[in-house]
């Protein structure tokens, strides 16, 4: 029967091949008598309601189709189309045969006015449904829009074979889509200043288009922007407005030409002495900018800067350039004036203070000379002062009739002697060249002065600290000598003797040794003091507080530690994948153990268990162990113990370990 039923099945895959190759008829008969099968039509399914069923045997397989070997079998549904629109078919299944589109499988719809045609099919590469795979949820699954008028129709399914795999069917309606099929603007091209607005109408045909949103774009942003069809000028230049349908099929453009006819505002920055100016030209309109430069203040010069006095006002000639070489003009770009009486004997002032494209006040001198002094002579050539006194030196000046017989005192070094009119002051030790000038610096005469010091010292301590030098100065009080100056060594170094204890009732006090950079000892209590906190014998962390003095200043604090006492494993026994523990109890300052187990011997951190226990018990059940393995256990105390208002555990030392085998 089973071979029977294979040739029978190969024979109707070579008729329909060839049925397909040869004769290309429909993939379902051209007549479907519906007389034979409506009265088999399922159900009537909602549009947007899923449906489920499974070919199998015993399904309606049509009145043709009688060959027991090639029965097709149909499922046949009712639906209503609304309107005229689109019909959207899904379909998924476990089971990809009812996504096979060949002459024995597929889907078909007919009108219920006509069921014997077809309006539409499901056709290998034509209308197929695109099969899909969903690994998650290990399901195929596909689906198509096909277009349909209102009214009533059947949606057939035609399998060949049987299934019994449940597929899942649903029919939606949805309304058909219109596109734009154009666009046009008004205007099609705008003549703008910057700073305007002009608005863009668009006609978007046809009128019932399904989306008549239109999409607005600047070619060029910096000269002109879009929006909503409002065109905003920005700056001078052109730009191609573009109107385009939301599926950006269809589009239109408007030229846009943005040019300025200019109304320019005049400003000047002047030019000065340090700086050049410009002459700025905006438009009000586009905000185009036109800058002249104005050339830098150059130079000033007068014509002449000494005269000797005869009794008549001189006023020298000005001339003022500029960084091109220019010649600026008196009373145009500037105005002079003169300070007093320009006939006396001294210096007098030029003026200028510029004016249009210029700015700023300038100031020139020239000297008007007195007679000359001949000769200049000092009462003293060489003399020696302490510190603190001074010495009145007198000149003499030859001819007695010049007419300026004013002296200019200097001292080539102030901060040893000072002068002033003649009377020299001694400032610290050293030595100094006193000098007598003529007004007009051509007659000198000197003599030199030497300061000494008497010495008064006065001794000055600056305490070492942790990072920095002191030192032990003396000093002279009148000149600043210094007779000595010791460095006092920075504190390099605090150690305590013992850093970490363990609790035995004692009360603990480390010796603390302190050295300076050069490697000496600092002496306690004359270089420095300690101080301990607390009680210091139960467990805990402890400051010691060295206070320097003398040569030394600041504080340092260090810290020991009293860890808790530890304890040891007594006896560890196997059980099934686990084991008992028992240590000996230590009550005194702890507040627990922690008991560590690993398969790794040396208790390497990627392999061991800690296990937190309270400190009244002496035995812990490990369970959930692997069987037959070996595990290493060890056991240690902590103290829970405030340090800076966070609590702090500290830890004794591990017990020895000991192993065992689980169960």
């Amino acid at each position: 029967m089973q071979v029977k039923s294979r040739i029978s099945k190969r024979l109707i895959s070579i008729i329909l091949t060839l049925t397909i190759l040869v004769s290309g008829i429909a993939l379902f008969p051209d007549k479907a008598y519906a007389a034979g099968w409506l009265e088999y039509a399922q159900e009537t399914i909602t549009l947007g309601n899923a449906v489920s069923a499974s070919i199998k045997d015993g399904d309606y397989y049509g009145l043709t189709e009688t060959s027991s070997s090639a029965k097709h079998y149909w499922h046949i549904y009712k639906f209503t189309m609304p309107k005229n629109g689109l019909l959207n078919i899904y379909i998924e299944s476990l089971s990809e045969q009812y996504f096979g589109y060949t002459v024995s499988s597929g889907f078909v719809i007919y009108p219920t006015s006509d069921p014997d045609n077809i309006v539409w099919r499901s056709i290998d590469r034509q209308n197929q449904i695109q099969k899909n795979y969903s690994a998650s949820r290990d399901m195929y699954f596909g689906s198509t829009e096909i277009a349909l008028g209102g009214g009533d129709y059947y949606f057939a399914v035609r399998q060949l074979y049987t299934n019994n795999t449940p597929y899942y069917l649903t029919l939606s309606y949805k309304e058909p889509i219109i596109n734009v099929s154009s666009i046009s603007l008004d205007p099609t091209s705008l003549l703008m200043e910057p700073g305007s607005q002009k608005t863009i109408t668009p006609t978007v045909l046809p009128n019932n288009a399904t989306d008549k949103t239109v999409n607005w774009q600047s070619g060029n942003p910096s000269v002109a922007t879009v929006e909503e069809g409002t065109v905003t000028a920005l700056s001078v230049g052109s730009a191609t407005i573009t109107a385009t349908s939301a599926d950006g099929e269809i589009t239109a453009s408007c030229s846009v030409i943005v040019r300025c006819e200019h109304n320019y505002q005049t400003s000047i920055t002047p030019a000065n002495m340090g700086k050049e100016g410009y002459i700025t030209k905006i438009c009000s309109k586009c905000g185009e900018k036109i800058e002249t430069r104005i050339p830098r203040i150059d130079d000033i010069e007068l014509s002449q800067i000494y005269y000797v006095y005869n009794g008549e006002e001189h006023q020298p000639d000005v001339t003022v350039t500029d960084d091109e070489g220019n010649t600026l003009e008196a009373g145009k770009d500037y105005i002079v004036s003169y300070s007093g009486n320009t006939a006396n004997i001294g210096t007098h002032t030029v003026t200028l203070n510029f004016i249009s494209n210029y700015e700023g006040t300038q100031t020139q001198t020239f000297t008007v000379l007195p007679i000359h002094v001949d000769s200049i002579s000092l009462n003293l050539s060489r003399f020696t002062l302490n510190i603190g006194s001074q010495q009145k030196i007198t000149a003499t000046i030859l001819p007695n009739d010049a007419t300026d017989k004013t002296i200019i005192w200097r001292s080539s070094n102030p901060s040893v002697a000072t002068v002033e009119n003649g009377v020299v002051k001694a400032v610290s030790v050293g030595e100094a060249t006193i000098t007598a000038t003529t007004v007009d610096g051509e007659e000198t005469a000197r003599c030199t002065v030497s300061v000494v010091c008497p010495h008064s010292y006065h001794t000055t301590l600056t305490p070492a600290s942790k990072n920095n030098d002191g030192s032990l100065k003396e000093e002279c009080t009148k000149c600043g000598y210094v007779r000595q100056n010791v460095t006092i060594y920075a504190i390099s170094d605090i150690r305590l003797a013992k850093v970490s204890y363990t609790y035995t009732g004692q009360i603990y006090s480390p010796a603390v040794t302190v050295k300076d950079r050069s490697g000496r000892t600092l002496e306690k209590n004359k270089d420095y003091t300690v101080t301990y906190s607390g009680k210091r014998k139960d467990t805990g962390i402890y400051n010691v507080t060295v206070t320097f003095k003398g040569n030394y200043k600041g504080t340092k604090t260090k810290q020991f530690t009293i860890y808790p006492k530890s304890t040891k494993l007594t006896s560890i026994k196997s059980k099934r994948k686990g084991f008992l523990v028992s240590w000996k109890k230590q009550s005194n300052q702890i507040s627990g153990y922690e008991l560590a187990y690993s398969t790794d011997s040396r208790f390497r951190n990627s392999k061991v268990s800690v296990a937190t226990v309270s400190k009244n018990k002496t035995k812990k059940t490990v369970s959930g162990l692997k069987k037959g393995k070996k595990y290493y256990v060890r056991i240690r105390t902590y103290k829970n113990v405030s340090l800076n208002g966070k609590t702090t555990k500290l830890y004794s030392s591990w017990s020895k370990s000991k192993k065992v085998t689980t169960k």
